[in-house]
C-alpha cells in the first residue's frame, strides 16, 4: 500500500514558550530540514493547532492508519525531554501520545487507524506540549498509509474489462496516477521496474 508524508501548512492556532512563533514556527517544523530547530525556552510551553493542510486524498480513497513522527532532542536543560502530542480532527481528538527524546532522534507514536476517511485526513491538526525539560524540534510529520481508489470501470479497446491499476501496482509514473496504469508505453505492470521514472 502507498504512503503519503504530510507536513505542517498553514497557520497555527498559537504558540507559548518557543523561541519563535507563527509562520516561523511553522517554516521551521514542516520543511524537511533538521537544520532548522525551534527551542522550547519557558516552562510553561505549548504549540495548539499545528495545521496539516492537504487535499492530497480523494473520497474514493482508502486511510488505512496515520503515524506521527517528530524529529527532536533535548533543549539545553536536562536529558530526557517528553512531548505530549494530540491529534485532532476539528475538536475531536484522535490520538495521543507520549514521545522521549533521551538523545537525538525521531520518535514515532503508534499507528492510528480508528474510522479514518479522506476528510479527516485532510483536516488534521495537532498540539504539543512538552515537559518543563526542554526541547528542540526539528521535524514534524504525518505518514499517512492508504489504499488509492481504483480506476473507473469501462470497456476498453476490443471491449475489454473494466480500469483499475494492475495487481501489485501502486506508484506514479510521470505524473499518472497508478490507479490509470495498465501498461507505460508498452511495459507491462509486472515489469514497471523497468521504467527509470517510477516514484
Amino acid at each position: 500500500m502507498p504512503t503519503l508524508i504530510i507536513r505542517p501548512s498553514g497557520s497555527i492556532g498559537s504558540v507559548t514558550g518557543f523561541d519563535v512563533s507563527g509562520s516561523t514556527f511553522m517554516s521551521r517544523i514542516g520543511d524537511n530540514d533538521t537544520g532548522t530547530v525551534v527551542t522550547q525556552n519557558n516552562v510553561n510551553c505549548s504549540a495548539v493547532g499545528i495545521p496539516f493542510s492537504t487535499n492530497s486524498f480523494n473520497n474514493g480513497d482508502t486511510v488505512n492508519s496515520i503515524t506521527l513522527s517528530v524529529t527532536g532532542a533535548a533543549g539545553g536543560r536536562g536529558s530526557g525531554p517528553e512531548i505530549t502530542c494530540v491529534i485532532k480532527n476539528g475538536n475531536s481528538t484522535l490520538q495521543t501520545s507520549t514521545l522521549v527524546f533521551s538523545s537525538a532522534s525521531t520518535q514515532s507514536a503508534s499507528a492510528y487507524s480508528t474510522s479514518l476517511t479522506p476528510t479527516i485526513v485532510n483536516g488534521l491538526t495537532l498540539d504539543i506540549t512538552p515537559d518543563n525539560t526542554g526541547v528542540a524540534i526539528k521535524e514534524v510529520y504525518i505518514t499517512v498509509d492508504y489504499t488509492a481508489a481504483s480506476g473507473e470501470g469501462g470497456g476498453g479497446e476490443g471491449g475489454g474489462g473494466g480500469g483499475g491499476a494492475a495487481a501489485g501496482y501502486t506508484h506514479k509514473v510521470l505524473g499518472v496516477a497508478a490507479a490509470n496504469i495498465a501498461k507505460v508505453n508498452t511495459v507491462a505492470t509486472a515489469n514497471i521496474g523497468k521504467i527509470n521514472t517510477v516514484d
